[in-house]
């Protein structure tokens, strides 16, 4: 017999409980060896808020009968459920429950598309069926019938992510269900659209991509007082997401707090400029639910790396290099409101940041010495393994002392007519295409101790992806190969600190070129997956540039201004708030 505390068990009981643990651990073995992230089996969304409703739906009450009736319906629709508690009018901070029920697809065989004669399967763990579910403030009236300024036609937004319900569905349908966690007072109703039907929105390499075409989805419903099409939040003065109190909250050190945009006219008079962000193109300011944002300057910025972050490795592709052009102008750059030049909208290929000798080759990686001015023109280093360049100080920082030939310029080097180390920080862009194998770049080649030997230590490294992947990748090879990055970054980096830049949204159209595979969902997924493994395995802060724009209005989302770039680069209005959340994040105490 064995004994185990007070309790006496059998050998076969031991046994029995051995085998399963020793399952359980296999199991686990497996997972890590395959590298399936544990933390994906959670939600993907813990970092903005979305664990505070996760049981919404489920204590949600009253819809079981109208569900059994939908099923049978010929057409998609949506609805609120109500909050926990059933209820149409909730305090701010509850959740509320969306469901929604997409029936059988029809086809006529006559009108039958190239996409719908393939067979797509979506991401596992992710739906069939792409739908794009965001809750819209309709009005500000308040309890005593008055509208209220903070929130007149802010048209407030709060997207939903919608997930598969495992039911005994006797009808050829699915139902899907998202929660979402309401703040600012006001009437909200449903805008819910199908993007892509049956997976098709994980085209992968190799397949037709299918066209992007929404199909708006029903979300009026009538006969039961507990399945809304709208939903109401109280007004609560002393909550502290209150606009009102909005400057009492904590600074921001979240790179991917969740928020809102609020007309910038509607911001109370008592705001000073530097207490909120640049507006965009249509004058919203992205204002954070618990914490706020400041203008932080780009000489305090600088200062501040200086000390912190002297030494940065850059890793990303052209949406990298888009997020560089204010940092490396001083924030110069499309920094005049509704410019409608080519690069602020979209193309920004760097030829005037360049020599036109180095723009034809497009040496990398290059090496930025950011001052609090910016980067001196004749200061961008070329690629140092392969030829030096006459920068203003003649020496590249790696070069030997002419007096002493046994010391080697570090972090402490003050290059002649600088009084100060701390007057500038070093940037090194080391460009990357994802976990892909293309046009001469690998992380497998490119991030090796070897690679990095020129550059002084880093102290930050910052890392982007998603977006060559989710163009031309396999999802499959994408989840297997992100661990092995992961792993390879905490070798040849093992005492920086590393920040995952998220991959940019993607909305409501189709790419310009038909071989990559952008769409919205595809995005998310792949991104879901990276920052779970950079978080596990890199302990990586996120800095999330997806989230504010998944937040904007429809009307801002589908805005043809908006959408000029058939790439997934975004309006320069938009790369500075993305500047100014990394900024605050690293700044910020």
């Amino acid at each position: 017999m064995a004994i185990i505390g007070p309790v006496r068990l059998s050998r076969i009981t031991v046994f029995a409980i051995y085998i399963v643990a020793l399952g359980l651990t296999s199991l686990y073995g497996m997972l890590v060896l395959f590298d399936l992230d544990v933390t994906a089996l959670k939600s993907s969304k813990t970092d903005t808020g979305t664990n505070t409703c996760a049981y919404t739906c489920k204590e949600a009450r009253g819809d079981s009968a109208q569900i059994r009736l939908l099923e049978r319906s010929t057409e998609p629709i949506a609805y609120v459920v109500g909050s926990s508690h059933g209820a149409k009018v909730v305090l701010p901070g509850q959740c509320v429950c969306v469901r929604a029920v997409v029936p059988a697809q029809s086809f006529d065989t006559e009108t039958i598309s190239q996409a719908d004669m393939e067979e797509y399967e979506p991401v596992p763990g992710w739906p069939a069926d792409s739908l794009i579910v965001d809750l819209v403030m309709q009005s500000s009236q308040n309890n005593a019938g008055t509208h209220d300024p903070l929130y007149l036609n802010a048209r407030v937004t709060v997207s939903v992510d919608m997930r598969a319900v495992a039911r005994n569905q006797n009808y050829n349908t699915r139902v899907y269900e998202g929660s979402a966690q309401l703040f600012d007072p006001g009437e909200y109703a449903l805008d819910a659209r199908i993007e892509f039907r049956n997976g098709q929105w994980n085209a992968e390499p190799g397949q037709f991509t299918p066209e992007f075409h929404e199909t708006h989805m029903r979300t009026t419903l009538v006969t039961n007082a507990l399945v809304q099409s709208t939903v109401h939040v109280e007004r609560d003065l002393k909550h502290p997401t209150y606009l009102q109190r909005h400057q009492n909250l904590p600074l921001c050190t979240d790179g991917a707090a969740s928020g809102r945009w609020i007309p910038e006219k509607n911001l109370p008079a008592s705001w000073k400029q530097w207490q909120y962000m640049h507006p965009a193109e249509d004058r919203r300011v992205w204002v954070p639910y618990h914490c706020r944002l400041r203008r932080i300057s780009h000489a305090e910025f600088v200062f501040h790396m200086s000390r912190s972050w002297p030494s940065v490795h850059w890793y990303g592709d052209s949406n990298s290099r888009r997020t560089l052009r204010p940092i490396v102008q001083a924030g110069q750059w499309c920094h005049t409101n509704n410019s409608m030049r080519l690069d602020c909208l979209c193309n920004d290929a760097p030829k005037d940041l360049f020599p036109s000798e180095w723009y034809a080759h497009m040496p990398v990686p290059h090496w930025y010495r950011i001052h609090t001015q910016g980067v001196r023109r004749d200061e961008i280093y070329a690629d140092l393994r392969l030829k030096e360049q006459p920068p203003t100080d003649p020496r590249p920082i790696l070069d030997k002392d002419p007096i002493d030939n046994h010391t080697t310029y570090g972090h402490d080097y003050v290059p002649p007519g600088y009084r100060l180390r701390d007057d500038y920080f070093d940037l090194y862009y080391l460009f990357t295409r994802g976990t892909l194998d293309m046009q001469g770049r690998h992380w497998m080649r490119d991030i090796t101790q070897e690679a990095i030997a020129p550059y002084p230590n880093a102290d930050l490294v910052v890392f982007q992806m998603i977006t060559w992947d989710v163009a031309f990748g396999s999802y499959s090879t994408f989840a297997r190969s992100v661990g092995l990055l992961a792993r390879r970054l905490r070798n040849v980096y093992p005492h920086a600190q590393f920040v995952y830049r998220t991959g940019p949204y993607w909305c409501c159209r189709n790419a310009e070129d038909q071989q990559k595979k952008y769409s919205r969902l595809r995005f998310a997924s792949f991104d879901a997956h990276a920052r779970a493994v950079f978080r596990r395995v890199l302990s990586a802060r996120i800095w999330d540039v997806s989230g504010p724009s998944s937040q904007r209005p429809p009307e801002a989302k589908r805005n043809p201004e908006n959408m000029p770039c058939l790439s997934a680069h975004s309006r320069s209005e938009l790369v500075h708030l993305d500047n100014q959340i990394f900024i605050n994040m690293l700044v910020n105490k």
